[in-house]
């Protein structure tokens, strides 16, 4: 059986290396994900999307996708293009892989004659289907005999089309089967540039609500797989959320201020001055295609420090970015004559475009008095004083001389050129430098098994990613063909489960005191699969105050409520702040109805938001909030008893000599994705082992705005820092450890109280 399961394996793995030749053959496109998206208004009725604003935050682009066209793919093919505008597309099929069975949609835009065609690596036609269509959405159900890669050929009047498919299935037939007219509003846009499995992607929703244009809330993660996002929006209009970008274009006189205003604005632009207490300037803002915004600022004193922040308004009011500052330049030393290089590229036929190449020299050719002289980077700005020739160049030298300037970069080893014939003269001249595009290929075996695994007649005992064949192209691209081994000796699953009742039951047994029990099961692939169930079966507590009950747990010599507080006597907007009085909120709540907050999923799911005054008095009888002492108590036990998550023992009474116990005190679910180990965001089911399930319920942030919901865990405690500020603690998604901070006292966070 296990021969039988190599050599299918095998099998797979050499229709891979044949999908190569198909590549070449068939021109297939890599893989790519669909992200389909859809509209909520204020968490529960339907909202018609106008557009979707995709941006990859790893790569730095953004591309628009418009209604009707609510679904976007991400490809980590370059330069896709859009479908043309007949409207015809063959979608990817989905599953993908499949096992024996899956389906396909078709677009046509108008009554055609269509032929679909299953292909094999090989090329051979294994089975076809004829028919005559109405224009709309047809759905097909595909079925593949054999395990390895196909191709699905759509002809559509004289337009084709094609998609690969991956079978790992066995004995179904080859057949296509239509099964009727689709309702889903299928893609017609492909983005243009390029993405990879991981990247970090932002997506932005905009609607129509009364007559206004309405961004929806900003969904930011890592893109893995296919899938299907809902899109926030508010009725209420939500602040710009604005955002105080460096300063570019520095000179002594002059500089560019830069922000970002995510969200429906009126107006931007920027506040600035010599102090940072009084900002007496104010310039408007020029905007961009993006939402990114800019002024450029003139008239500066040389060498002196400015400091500005962006600013952003509308209806709802005024939000600030963060406060910065840039120095302008000494006065500059005047030269007759300034040029200046710079360079972009492009590949043949400008099919990719380069925003940058570094120059790695400039060689400059006076042919009026016959010399040359090379400019190495990074000095390849040349100045001439005509006075003193002898400055940047030798020999003689006047106005309006015929000049020719070559320059020089180098790409993957090899060398290019570009040559800009000009009279000498004060310019900035730009080299445009032809670069063939390379896009690396790499093609993965996977190989699974609970013992080691023989390839090729060599045998792997580890897992791994192992290289196994390397070809380069004429342009020095790689062609990589890597095997994947998992091999699978014991699968471990932990289970982590906090209750306040008296008795917990899983896979019918009934447990009813904490500890840890264990399950052994045999996995689909043959492996021991031991399921770890670590039970706290803890107390609980009713709040006399307003009814609701809180779970408690014991960790060491404290006990704390094992969520956080709920109590809501009264609640304010997020712009409705004090440093003096006491002030509560729920995440984006803008109201004043305590029974309305307390309808919502953020109050239910992550409790009350106190400003530092609040949080003083917000426990109940018998419990109170902890000191910054308590804290450093609870995070040393944590460290010293086995909570650390590379597993570390600590024996001191310092709290930072060894804290990693970030993921022990995160809860097991909610938290943006990280790929940082160790932190709460990676590998979420293996958080919360000391029961504290601290959720990330991010917290009031200042000027008004909410913000690090899903990002961030933050709870006051006692005490006051030397500035005034006071005291707390949080988890941060892409962070290994508790932190101890101090904020404003009017900010809003989290409460944990702790026993008496």
């Amino acid at each position: 059986m296990k021969q039988q399961h190599i050599i299918m394996l095998l099998e797979k793995g050499f229709s891979i290396i044949l999908f190569l030749i198909a590549y070449s053959i068939f021109g297939i496109s890599q893989s790519s994900i669909t992200v389909k998206f859809s509209g909520q208004l204020d968490g529960s009725t339907y909202q018609c999307l106008d557009s979707v604003k995709v941006s990859d935050i790893s790569k730095g682009w953004t591309e628009v996708v418009y209604y009707p066209d609510t679904i976007a793919i991400l490809s980590e093919t370059n330069n896709l293009g859009t479908i043309s505008s007949d409207n015809n597309a063959l979608c990817q099929n989905m599953p993908n892989p499949f096992n024996c069975t899956t389906t396909a949609e078709l677009a046509i835009s108008k009554l055609s004659d269509i032929t679909l065609q299953l292909v094999d690596v090989t090329g051979r036609i294994l089975t076809v289907y004829n028919g005559l269509f109405d224009s709309g959405v047809h759905k097909f159900e595909i079925s593949a005999e054999k395990p390895q890669t196909y191709l699905l050929n759509a002809q559509v009047g004289t337009k084709s089309y094609s998609i690969r498919m991956v079978n790992i299935g066995n004995g179904c037939g080859n057949a296509i089967k239509y099964i009727g007219e689709s309702q889903d509003i299928t893609a017609k846009l492909e983005c243009q540039n390029q993405f990879s499995v991981g990247d970090n992607m932002r997506y932005v929703g905009y609607t129509t609500i009364d007559g206004n244009v309405t961004p929806s809330a900003i969904f930011v993660q890592q893109q893995f797989v296919s899938q299907h996002i809902i899109l926030n929006f508010n009725s209420q209009l939500p602040l710009p959320e604005v955002t105080t970008l460096d300063a570019r274009n520095v000179g002594a006189t002059t500089a560019t201020m830069q922000g970002r205003a995510l969200g429906q604005t009126q107006a931007i632009g920027f506040l600035y001055g010599t102090s940072p207490y009084d900002l007496q300037y104010n310039v408007i803002a020029t905007p961009t295609l993006t939402e990114d915004f800019f002024a450029q600022i003139t008239g500066l004193s040389p060498n002196t420090t400015y400091y500005y922040k962006a600013y952003a308004v509308n209806e709802t009011g005024t939000a600030t970015g963060e406060l910065l500052s840039f120095t302008t330049e000494p006065s500059s030393i005047y030269h007759d004559i300034t040029v200046q290089f710079s360079s972009r590229g492009h590949s043949t036929n400008y099919q990719w475009l380069y925003l940058y190449i570094p120059i790695d020299s400039v060689k400059v050719q006076n042919l009026t008095r016959n010399w040359t002289r090379t400019l190495i980077f990074p000095d390849t700005v040349m100045n001439v004083d005509l006075n003193n020739t002898k400055l940047d160049v030798e020999g003689n030298v006047g106005a309006n001389d015929q000049m020719v300037y070559t320059g020089y970069t180098t790409y993957r080893g090899i060398v290019y050129y570009r040559q800009i014939n000009s009279y000498l003269r004060s310019e900035t001249l730009q080299f445009m430098f032809e670069i063939p595009f390379c896009d690396d290929f790499f093609v993965h075996i996977e190989l699974t098994d609970c013992e080691p695994i023989t390839y090729n007649g060599i045998t792997y005992t580890q897992n791994g990613h192992y290289e196994i064949e390397h070809y380069q192209t004429s342009y020095n691209c790689d062609s990589v063909v890597i095997l994947d081994v998992d091999i699978r000796n014991q699968i471990f699953n932990e289970i982590v489960v906090q209750t306040c009742d008296a008795s917990y039951t899983f896979d019918g047994i009934t447990y009813t005191e904490s500890g840890i029990y264990q399950r052994l099961y045999t996995s689909v692939h043959g492996c021991d699969s031991l399921v770890s169930l670590r039970l706290t079966i803890g107390n609980g507590f009713t709040d006399e105050r307003d009814g609701n009950s809180y779970c408690t747990l014991t960790i060491g010599n404290q006990v704390w409520m094992a969520e956080n507080l709920r109590y809501l006597p009264s609640v304010y907007r997020s712009s409705e702040e004090s440093y003096t009085e006491s002030r509560y909120y729920v995440y984006d709540y803008q109201g004043n109805n305590v029974e309305e907050a307390k309808a919502t999923y953020n109050y239910n799911e992550y409790g009350v938001l106190y400003n530092n005054i609040a949080a003083q008095t917000a426990c109940p009888a018998g419990w109170h909030l902890p000191s910054d002492s308590e804290w450093t108590e609870l995070e040393i036990y944590l460290e010293n008893n086995g909570y650390n998550f590379d597993g570390y023992v600590d024996t001191d009474t310092d709290r930072d000599t060894h804290n990693v116990i970030g993921k022990a005190m995160a809860s097991q679910s909610n938290w943006s994705i990280s790929d940082i180990s160790n932190s709460p965001g990676w590998l979420q089911e293996k958080n919360n082992s000391s029961g504290f399930n601290g959720k990330p319920a991010g917290w009031k942030h200042l000027n008004g705005l909410f913000k690090h919901i899903n990002e961030s865990a933050a709870w006051w405690g006692t005490g006051y820092y030397s500035n005034g500020n006071g005291w707390d603690r949080y988890l941060f998604f892409s962070r290994a450890h508790c932190t101890r901070s101090h904020n404003n006292k009017h900010i809003g966070l989290s409460v944990r109280c702790i026993q008496n």
